[in-house]
């Protein structure tokens, strides 16, 4: 019987994309393809969601490497991408509606902590029982241990743990299914396909 929902941020609870990034901050094709290749699939992009570096210490990596044109460029990014995201108000509503029904209400997620800092005082975190962010926790998603974070310090039992996450590469949810909690990958920001997890597991809102 499942008694805990387990919820990733991006995509999920909020909304904002490597593509909302790139559109937000690019004002040409150049500038597009040097947000993508130098901060999106930089290593400080991944040393972030690890806690390992600070907003302020990538830009000074990444400008070290980049040419003196793309250096403004990458400090508005940096500093000011996270200010975008937008929450989605439809899942948070399911999520207050679980919680009403007295399922626990808990966050698993990849996310700096300049990103957390930001959004930590949003609604939907009132309601959650427990909150695992990577970036505190020095490991990401599908790492099994960030799961076992999640599981010992709150004391749950897997089975009775749904966990909804938009990972395309499948690979976290391989990773919570082999610890046997339950669930499936859903589409990014769908709500419909949130509310079709939660009845093929017999919960409804």
């Amino acid at each position: 019987m499942i008694k805990n929902i387990i919820f990733d941020l991006g995509n999920v609870i909020i909304k904002g994309t490597h593509s909302d990034i790139i559109t937000e901050f690019a004002k040409s094709e150049d500038e597009r393809n040097f947000i993508k290749d130098n901060f999106l699939k930089s290593p400080e992009w991944n040393l972030m969601d690890l806690g390992r570096i600070t907003n302020d210490e990538a830009i000074i990596e990444i400008q070290k490497r980049s040419s003196e044109e793309y250096k403004n460029l990458i400090e508005t990014a940096l500093h000011n991408w996270f200010k975008s995201i937008k929450v989605n108000e439809d899942i948070v509503e399911i999520a207050k509606k679980l919680k009403s029904k007295n399922y626990n209400i808990y966050v698993l997620s990849n996310m700096a902590k300049a990103t957390y800092s930001y959004l930590k005082t949003i609604d939907f975190f009132k309601i959650c029982n427990g909150i695992v962010i990577s970036a505190y926790e020095d490991v990401k998603k599908p790492n099994e241990k960030i799961f076992k974070i999640l599981l010992e310090r709150y004391n749950l039992k897997p089975e009775e743990c749904l966990f909804i996450d938009d990972d395309d590469t499948n690979k976290s949810y391989e990773t919570a299914n082999r610890l046997k909690i339950q669930g499936r990958r859903v589409e990014p920001n769908s709500k419909d396909d949130i509310i079709k997890l939660l009845n093929e597991f017999n919960i409804n809102i």
